[in-house]
């Protein structure tokens, strides 16, 4: 049985919240259509349903506002995918500057997996709600682009994160011991009952529960599980 740790982006790896206030405001800046007074703190409180860029149109439109409740089960409309193209369209105008990964800096609980990310790649994968590019990018910029990303465009393909894991047959019984570690219990739940280890971050955007790990916790955890699995490999 292979061992595969599975890890967010946003939340677990780096710290990317005020990364996308500032994408969403340079999309929106100067646009009567869209509220120009959002605060940061109305943004993270929004921002934790957020799976899509399209989402963001439904707290800065003037006229077509949802609470933060009602998203997940809206159907975007024409509005929204044109929110997202020119939310991307921002994003990939910041990224223009070399150094605008500064803006997005990373967790402790990074800075402790690096090593184990750059001396065995094929042993982890990111799975995330983000852009491909901008999550690869982010990684070179921190000398770690090695392990494979799944992001937006493929759980738009499949249709959700537990969708993409089914794809790549993490899934499958008796292939693969899979540890999945999100900062959001909302991602995590579907997975309940389906992989071996839901480890659920208490550095991120959600509310801690009683079972939250904290970042030493959980790099124990994936320690412990990479020595046997290198150990039984050799």
């Amino acid at each position: 049985m292979q061992i595969k740790f599975v890890l967010d982006f946003d939340g677990v790896l780096f710290n990317s919240a005020f990364e996308a206030y500032t994408v969403a405001n340079r999309a929106t800046a100067g646009r009567p259509e869209f509220r120009q007074d959002v605060s940061y703190e109305e943004f993270l409180a929004f921002r934790a349903v957020v799976t899509d860029a399209w989402h963001y149109n439904r707290l800065y439109s003037a006229s077509h506002a949802l609470p933060a409740s009602m998203v997940s089960k809206f159907e975007p409309e024409e509005i929204d995918w044109a929110f997202a193209r020119e939310f991307f369209e921002a994003r990939k105008a910041i990224m223009a500057d070399p150094e605008w990964p500064k803006v997005m800096p990373p967790y402790d609980f990074f800075l402790l997996l690096k090593p184990m990310l750059l001396e065995s790649p094929d042993r982890f994968a990111i799975l995330s709600t983000r852009n491909i590019e901008s999550i690869r990018e982010t990684m070179a910029f921190h000398g770690a682009d090695v392990v494979k990303v799944f992001g937006q465009q493929d759980i738009r393909t499949s249709g959700s994160k537990l969708a993409v894991a089914k794809s790549q047959h993490w899934l499958d019984r008796g292939q693969f011991l899979i540890v999945y570690v999100d900062d959001m219990n909302s991602h995590l739940e579907p997975f309940e009952g389906q992989i071996h280890l839901p480890l659920h971050a208490d550095w991120g955007y959600d509310n801690g529960t009683p079972g939250s790990l904290s970042a030493n916790q959980i790099h124990t955890i994936i320690t412990s599980l990479l020595t046997i699995a290198e150990r039984d490999s050799a």
